[in-house]
């Protein structure tokens, strides 16, 4: 038998959806479940993303999971070296560069995990979550009930003014939409 044919083989899951839907929820269960199985496992935010501190992924309830913050996909590729599941949150945030990051940690044979929104508040879809959904082994779209109408919401609708080019945000700047109740944000769309 070759040597190689023992290792590991890499996989690559995406759980996305609209704020709200329970991305980071079940970003940690699948970590934690990986962890106590006895798996080295490593965890990335964006550095962009301070609201519940920058080291840990966190609910909007409060759950938390250890994490390092990062500014950009190539340290979290240099980060997860040595681990055997890689857990990224917020994807969104790490623009195209994480797709590429994505197939290297795959390919060395980790399991990568990678949770972030689908669409942007303008409805357009949102980099780098259709590279990653298209070349994912495993994708789970997720759905929160639309805060109007109380339908499947895939939407974040922003509720106030876009004051931070980042947009970052949470209870009271957004809430779920569905595809009838959601209003996009006026032009000019970012171009990314």
């Amino acid at each position: 038998m070759p040597a190689d044919s023992h290792a590991r083989q890499g996989r690559l899951e995406v759980i996305c959806g609209c704020m709200f839907s329970g991305k980071t929820r079940r970003l940690i269960e699948e970590l934690e479940v990986a962890q106590c199985g006895g798996q080295a496992v490593r965890a990335f935010k964006h550095r962009l993303d301070r609201r519940y501190g920058l080291d840990c992924l966190a609910t909007h309830d409060g759950k938390r999971f250890a994490a390092s913050a990062v500014t950009d996909a190539a340290q979290a590729l240099t980060g997860s070296v040595g681990s055997e599941v890689v857990g990224i949150d917020e994807a969104q945030f790490f623009g195209r560069a994480l797709a590429h990051a994505c197939q290297m940690m795959r390919a060395r044979g980790q399991r990568v995990i990678v949770a972030g929104i689908d669409h942007d508040a303008w409805g357009r879809p949102f980099p780098p979550l259709p590279q990653l959904k298209e070349m994912a082994d495993q994708v789970e779209i997720l759905h929160a009930p639309c805060r109007v109408c109380g339908a499947p919401a895939r939407f974040s609708q922003r509720m106030v003014p876009v004051t931070d080019p980042d947009m970052v945000g949470g209870p009271g700047e957004y809430e779920p939409r569905c595809a009838r109740c959601f209003q996009p944000l006026p032009p000019p769309a970012p171009n990314y």
